[in-house]
C-alpha cells in the first residue's frame, strides 16, 4: 500500500481531493472517495453504503442510485424499507435474519439503516458499523485498490455478544438498467435455483446464464457461481467473490450468486454474492471478499458476447 494511496484516502476523508463529489454528493455532505487505477468508489458513510463505482472524472457511474432519496438520512424507524441503492451487506440466510419483530421482510437496521464509522488504515478505507442486537454481529467493509479497474471490498462478520448465531456474509450490489446480466449457470439439470417471479427471458448458452430486466417482471434466482457480470450501454462491471471460508455449505440451497430484476417504476437489478454459512461464537469472524473491475464495451460487441467475456476471459 502505497503512501501516495494513504494520503489520498486521507484527503478524501476532510474534503480537500480535487473532485466534485468532494464536499457534497448529491445531497450527502460526507463523501469518501476511494480511488484506484482508472476506477473509483464513492461511499456515503453516513448511510452506510458505497454509493457508485465510477471511472475518474465521471459524474454518474454504474451503480443506481434511487432518485428519491437523494442526500436523505438513514431512516431507522422506517415501518418500510429505506431503498437508496448501492452496494451493501446484509446477513444471509434471507429467510432467517430479513424479519422484523412482526415477521414482516426488512432489514436489520444496523445493516441497512445505521450510520458506519469509517477510518483510514494501512490496509484501505474501513468501514465500521455498530453491534447489531438481534444476531450480536459488528460487520466491517475495507475497501482498497486491487489492480487495473479494479477495487476489492472485503466484508467481514464479527460476533461480538449473545449466544451462537448461524451466518453469512451477503453482499448486494444494486446496478443502473442493464443491456445484460450473467452468471454461471450450475451444472447438471437444474441450471438455476428460481427463488421467486417469473423466469422470463433467461437463457442458458454454454454453461452461461443471461438475463435482462424486463418492465413488469420482479423475480430472482441463485447459482452457485463465484462471478457476475453487468453490460451497460458504455460500461461493464465483473463481480468476483472469494469466500472466505474454505469449507461450509452456502445459504439458499447451495447459492453463492443470485440476481434480482425490479420491475418499473425502480429501474435497476440486483447482482448478489453470499459467503459460506458459519456459526459464530463470540470472538469468531466470517467473511467474504468481492472484486469489482470496471471496463468498457467494445466496438461492435453485442451484450451477450461481452458477459461472455467478462466471465470466460482469454488467456
Amino acid at each position: 500500500m502505497s503512501r501516495a494511496f494513504l494520503l489520498g484516502c486521507f484527503l478524501a476523508l476532510v474534503g480537500c481531493t480535487p473532485s466534485d463529489s468532494t464536499r457534497n454528493y448529491r445531497g450527502w455532505t460526507d463523501p469518501v472517495v476511494i480511488r484506484g487505477e482508472d476506477i473509483e468508489a464513492v461511499v456515503i458513510p453516513s448511510i452506510g453504503r458505497i454509493m457508485d463505482i465510477r471511472r475518474p472524472g465521471e459524474s454518474t457511474g454504474v451503480l443506481w442510485q434511487n432518485p428519491d432519496l437523494l442526500g436523505q438520512a438513514v431512516q431507522p424507524n422506517a415501518k418500510a424499507w429505506t431503498n437508496f441503492g448501492g452496494d451493501k451487506t446484509w446477513p444471509a440466510p434471507e429467510g432467517v435474519w430479513m424479519k422484523d419483530a412482526t415477521g414482516k421482510w426488512m432489514p436489520p437496521v444496523v445493516f441497512d439503516q445505521s450510520a458506519l464509522r469509517v477510518r483510514v488504515t494501512e490496509a484501505g478505507v474501513l468501514l465500521e458499523s455498530p453491534v447489531d442486537p438481534r444476531s450480536g454481529v459488528r460487520f466491517t467493509r475495507l475497501i482498497r485498490p486491487a489492480g487495473f479497474h479494479t477495487l476489492a471490498v472485503t466484508t467481514t462478520y464479527t460476533k461480538v455478544q449473545g449466544p451462537p448465531v448461524q451466518i453469512a456474509v451477503w453482499v448486494i450490489t444494486q446496478l443502473a438498467e442493464p443491456r445484460a446480466i450473467a452468471t454461471t449457470a450450475k451444472a447438471g439439470r437444474q441450471p438455476l435455483n428460481p427463488m421467486f417471479g417469473p423466469l422470463k427471458g433467461i437463457e442458458i448458452e454454454k454453461g452461461i446464464l443471461y438475463w435482462k430486466r424486463f418492465p413488469d417482471v420482479c423475480s430472482k434466482i441463485g447459482t452457485d457461481g463465484h462471478a457476475l457480470a453487468w453490460v451497460g450501454d458504455k460500461h461493464t462491471l465483473l463481480i468476483a467473490a472469494t469466500p472466505g471460508e474454505t469449507t461450509g455449505s452456502f445459504p439458499d440451497d447451495g447459492c453463492s450468486a443470485e440476481i434480482y430484476v425490479s420491475p418499473d417504476p425502480w429501474a435497476y437489478v440486483e447482482l448478489e454474492t453470499l459467503g459460506r454459512l458459519a456459526t459464530l461464537g463470540i470472538g469468531d469472524t466470517t467473511s467474504c471478499t468481492n472484486t469489482y473491475r470496471l471496463d468498457d464495451v467494445r466496438a461492435g460487441e453485442t451484450p451477450k458476447a461481452a458477459a461472455a467475456r467478462l466471465l470466460r476471459p482469454t488467456k
